[in-house]
């Protein structure tokens, strides 16, 4: 039976796929925040904090006591920081490139010798705002822009070892991730960007309401999973693939122009 370790399965897209790869006879271990949130679920879980280094290296002794086989991990956990750069803390966006970076890329590292003796794949929930910046999305950009270069490299490392590395990008899915992010009302703000504030809690509760059901990237991260063949990138969810274009076409534009300039020196 192949095993798949899963961050993040309290909810949203970690649950969904541990889900998934349960009822096709995966077997499963997801990481959840606080005991009892496990509860009811299909699979086994494990109370882990992926910015804790106790709790990382015990995911990787977890691992090895399973039976030194680690068919997939799947890096989902994750949380999403908006706001104006201004008023970001350091606190807040240490949080953010705690998760979503390096925790992912730590548990990454203690799952290593496990994922190379099952030749298995490493599957990390980036975002296409690891792609292209947004305004007020700045925190989260700067910790999926770090996550996306991370698995190139990690990507080259462990492809002699037959590991595959796969990045899946979705756009707006219908999570909770976006509840974590601080609001308008709980900041106070008054200062020069207040209208941004209230921008900011329009499309939480949008994202939190209206985005698109995540059966679509529940379905790409299985794919990424059990499929040899899967694409290294995968942006999932409505146009988000052609933003990666747009962005990949405005990169080239920039270098031209940059190098046009160059030559003005």
């Amino acid at each position: 039976m192949p095993f798949a370790l899963i961050t993040g399965t309290s909810s949203g897209l970690g649950r969904g796929a541990a889900e998934r790869l349960t009822a096709v006879g995966w077997d499963v271990v997801g990481t959840v925040l606080a005991a009892g949130q496990g509860d009811g679920l299909d699979f086994e879980t494990v109370v882990a904090d992926v910015t804790d280094d106790v709790d990382v290296a015990r995911l990787g002794a977890l691992v090895h006591e399973r039976g030194e086989r680690l068919d997939a991990l799947v890096n989902n956990a994750g949380v999403a920081m908006s706001g104006p750069w201004e008023e970001i803390t350091a606190t807040e966006l240490r949080r953010q490139l705690g998760v979503n970076l390096v925790g992912a890329m730590a548990v990454t590292g203690a799952c290593l010798p496990a994922l190379r003796a099952a030749k298995g794949v490493v599957v990390n929930i980036s975002s296409v705002s690891g792609q292209a910046g947004d305004p007020l999305m700045g925190p989260y950009n700067a910790s999926k822009f770090g996550l996306e270069g991370a698995s190139e490299a990690l990507r080259q490392e462990v492809r002699p070892f037959g590991v595959r590395v796969v990045l899946i990008e979705p756009g707006p899915f219908r999570t909770p991730i976006s509840g974590a992010s601080p609001q308008a009302a709980a900041r106070g703000s008054d200062g020069p960007y207040a209208e941004h504030w209230k921008v900011i809690d329009q499309w939480l509760a949008w994202h939190a309401e209206s985005s698109a059901d995540p059966q679509q990237c529940i379905d790409a991260i299985v794919g990424a999973v059990t499929r040899a063949d899967a694409p290294f990138r995968i942006p999932v969810g409505d146009g988000i693939a052609d933003v990666v274009r747009k962005h990949a076409a405005s990169l080239i534009r920039q270098a031209d122009a940059a190098d046009a300039w160059l030559r003005t020196l």
